[in-house]
């Protein structure tokens, strides 16, 4: 690094970019040797940040720097106050992203740094976005996603608790359905501890945190997910609102416009997110189908075997469960029906394959922590939400978190609906997750809370011309018509029809 600093006065542009930009006088930047988009470490204080220098020669003055939002919120900085600026140099972690693009392994400390510049966003947007390529195009093999897990882990905060047995599940998703909303009540109810941090939706219609917070905020700092999982055994939050694992969070952002999910990637950030609220028995649900995120058995098997493997390293006990994702968990699809369904499914209006599952898999938390014996955890989850202990628990969640929304009947619809019915007699012979999914989110969702389908026909029921398949809710009518119009080229049914033939007496 360039030894060579300088304190310049501050001169703050009350403009957000999303993105850490300073503006030098280019006398200044001739001074210090920057070119454009060459970086800049800031001092103020005690606090520290990088950023990407712009050169201007009339808006900013020489012996001032220009500061946007996000770096004088950063610095803690004010106008016309001195700051330290300090050229960087080559950064180390750049050369290292360009050995992942060309298809070489990286190493424990090459990862690390790799990790630690991101969440200090010493590198660039186009850097980043460069990394989270390579990882998708060239893959992690089995050390660099322990490697890569191990550095989040390291990278953030890790939550600790005074007692208790600390345990969590995740799906790798792809699905709808919000089991997670079933299995945490459940498993609270039953004295275990689960403090669940869950993700906002990457490539599906609704994460847990979206449909969550439709019953109440989900943004919890560290002290307050803390406070509530000891009072009332756990929490139902999104986990982006803390810095458990900030480097992965900033990954995630770089993710979600491609709807990227690179397999090592996904690991290691599901198992530091995990290890960061200090999580010691973890179920991993790998659902697989055509239509979902893992479409093949073996590689959910590969998959199985490295999260247990790499959970193992990090000092976790993991078990992952192969699950059918060949048709859609419930019937809903979008935030907030699929929070109105969950709950209809604790207050006992339902109980169906989303239902089974969350029962299955909370039977497995328990069979893990030996509060069920072998084969017996199903049993004891299903009494559990028979018995509306898990509903009471969900309430207390929601109260605790600060929501109102405390039944499924208080859930609107959204303002608009389109109904489409069959138009012929038959028997559905399968639907599509993913091309309800695509209606969902042309609709509106997961940012248009309320927007999404709600299923009234699903596979094996018989139909007949004319009776309702589903519905499509939206908030706005331009995104109603959208999706109505992707429905006419994209059907999500597929019928098998009763009478397959037939042959006239006269046409003998």
């Amino acid at each position: 690094m360039n030894g060579y600093s300088q304190e310049l006065t501050t001169d703050v542009f009350h403009i957000s970019t999303g993105k850490m930009i300073c503006v030098l006088n280019e006398v200044d930047a001739h001074e210090f040797g920057l070119f454009l988009a060459d970086r800049v470490e800031l001092s103020y204080k005690k606090k520290k940040c990088v950023a990407v220098v712009d050169i201007t020669k009339n808006s900013v003055r020489e012996n001032y720097i220009g500061l946007f939002m996000e770096v004088a919120q950063a610095l803690g900085v004010k106008a016309k106050e001195q700051i330290c600026v300090k050229p960087t140099g080559p950064i180390r972690s750049v050369e290292y992203i360009k050995k992942k693009m060309r298809g070489d392994k990286l190493s424990e400390q090459e990862i690390k740094e790799i990790v630690k510049d991101i969440s200090e966003e010493r590198l660039s947007e186009i850097e980043s976005v460069g990394f989270v390529s390579a990882v998708f195009m060239r893959g992690l093999d089995l050390d660099e996603t322990i490697f890569m897990t191990k550095a989040l882990i390291a990278d953030g905060n890790r939550m600790e608790f005074s007692s208790g047995t600390i345990v969590d599940k995740h799906s790798v998703g792809g699905c709808n359905g919000r089991a997670t909303m079933i299995i945490v009540p459940i498993v609270a109810s039953a004295g275990l501890k689960m403090p669940k941090t869950s993700s906002r939706s990457i490539t599906s219609a609704a994460g847990t945190a979206d449909s969550m917070e439709v019953l109440a905020p989900v943004d919890l700092d560290t002290k307050k997910i803390k406070e509530i999982t000891e009072k009332i055994g756990a929490v139902i939050c999104w986990g982006g609102a803390v810095d458990l694992a900030p480097a992965d969070d900033k990954i995630i952002k770089i993710e979600h416009p491609l709807s990227l999910d690179p397999e090592g990637q996904v690991i290691a950030s599901v198992l530091a997110k995990k290890a960061s609220v200090g999580s010691k028995f973890v179920v991993i649900d790998l659902p697989v189908g055509k239509n979902v995120k893992i479409k093949d058995k073996e590689v959910a098997l590969r998959m199985a075997k490295k999260f247990v493997q790499v959970g193992k390293e990090v000092g976790m006990e993991v078990e992952a469960v192969i699950t059918d994702g060949e048709d859609p968990s419930g019937r809903a699809v979008g935030p907030a029906l699929e929070a109105k369904y969950a709950l209809e499914i604790l207050e006992g209006k339902r109980f169906d394959n989303l239902a089974q599952k969350s029962c299955e898999l909370a039977g497995v938390i328990f069979e893990m922590v030996n509060v069920a014996a072998t084969g017996k955890g199903y049993d004891l989850a299903y009494d559990i939400l028979h018995s509306r202990k898990a509903l009471d628990k969900m309430k207390q969640i929601i109260k605790a978190q600060g929501g109102k929304i405390l039944t499924s009947e208080q859930i609107p619809f959204a303002e608009f609906k389109y109904e489409i019915s069959a138009t012929d007699d038959g028997i559905i012979e399968g639907v599509n997750t993913r091309q309800l999914t695509n209606i969902a989110r042309i609709a509106g969702a997961p940012a248009s809370k309320y927007a999404g389908v709600m299923l009234n026909k699903i596979r094996g029921d018989k139909i007949k011309k004319g009776e309702l398949l589903y519905t499509i809710y939206a908030e706005q009518k331009s995104r109603l018509e959208s999706a109505r119009e992707y429905t006419e080229q994209n059907d999500p049914f597929e019928f098998k029809k009763i009478v397959l033939g037939k042959i006239r007496y006269d046409s003998l």
